[in-house]
């Protein structure tokens, strides 16, 4: 049954395979999204091309000729047998097998005779190399392209876009999916895990945000991440919510989930980023009794001091005064 079941899998990929020349379909700069500042990645299905990673922002280059781009060193080296078999036949001395398209998640190729048959998962399936033939998007780790570690350098960390929990480490040419610890954000600079607020991220994890223990949590929870975001739980009854949708509080305004609403930041303790979006200022810390405040630029902390002389923090005068303050942010927080 299982070998009929392969059988029936192969007829139909092969069905949709037509001779055609391989052919890049992506945007390959856009890659640089998900890198460190400075990587070069060779570009897929080329050898002596390259893109170059600033600030996010991906630049073709070309090697000099003769010359091929080396992933490992980072550089343009003389080509050789080894470092030329990604510009080369994928198909070369195989026959009846599928091979991954090395420029898109969802293409293969079907090789007959040492000759390349292109083909196409079809709707949102991804090509499964290991497994010979197509599978769900949500079950595939493939990230923008096929194989994507073997235009990087080995041991090369890159982020997980839906969840900054979760970061893919190169390993050998793969890569695996690793996860941060429950209050930790990968950061992609520096390749390791950081506390949540010294993480710029624009996918707050969902894990279990909808559940206490084994309770399903349901309305407006904190995104644990931020002042200002919030996730929204739906009510599935006894199952909780797995895909929560998140939203923040305006610029100047903390959520509050005592309350369930937007407030004033003095009135709301966070001990997350109390910075963000609120330029550059004094703002009140979350700790030290309403002695301590943080200061603030662009949005980020700088760093936390403590008024002298027993004096407590006013935002308000955005100073250090003699007047007892008894913010609900800081008051008889240690």
């Amino acid at each position: 049954m299982q070998a009929s079941l392969r059988f029936c899998i192969g007829v139909i990929l092969l069905a949709l395979c037509l001779p055609q020349p391989l052919q890049a379909l992506n945007n390959y700069e856009d890659m640089c999204r998900l890198f460190k500042n400075g990587i070069q990645i060779r570009k897929p299905a080329t050898c002596n091309e390259y893109i170059e990673c600033i600030n996010g922002e991906g630049t073709m280059r070309t090697c000099a000729d003769s010359l091929v781009f080396e992933a490992s060193s980072q550089e343009c080296v003389k080509a050789t047998a080894s470092n030329s078999v990604h510009c080369g036949n994928l198909c070369e001395g195989l026959d009846g097998k599928w091979v991954a398209d090395p420029t898109n998640c969802q293409n293969y190729l079907y090789c007959r005779n040492g000759e390349a048959l292109a083909g196409h998962c079809e709707g949102n399936q991804h090509f499964n190399e290991a497994l010979q033939s197509c599978e769900h998007e949500d079950d595939s780790i493939c990230v923008d392209v096929a194989n994507i570690c073997e235009l990087l350098p080995d041991k090369t960390k890159f982020r997980q876009e839906d969840d900054c929990n979760e970061y893919y480490e190169c390993k050998s040419g793969t890569h695996t999916l690793k996860t941060c610890s429950s209050t930790q954000y990968f950061d992609v600079e520096s390749g390791s895990c950081k506390a949540k607020n010294l993480v710029e991220c624009s996918s707050h994890s969902k894990k279990d945000v909808c559940l206490l223990k084994t309770k399903p949590l349901k309305g407006f929870q904190p995104d644990g991440a931020t002042c200002r975001g919030y996730f929204y739980c739906g009510d599935y009854g006894t199952v909780h919510d797995i895909d929560p949708t998140w939203g923040q509080c305006p610029e100047g305004l903390f959520y509050d989930d005592i309350n369930k609403t937007c407030a004033i930041p003095t009135s709301v303790v966070c001990t997350h980023n109390r910075c963000e979006g609120r330029g550059t200022m004094l703002v009140a810390s979350s700790s030290n009794d309403c002695h301590n405040y943080i200061h603030c630029v662009d949005g980020v902390e700088v760093e936390e001091k403590t008024c002298h002389w027993d004096y407590f923090f006013n935002e308000k005068v955005q100073g250090c005064t003699k007047e007892i303050i008894y913010d609900v942010c800081c008051d008889g927080r240690d």
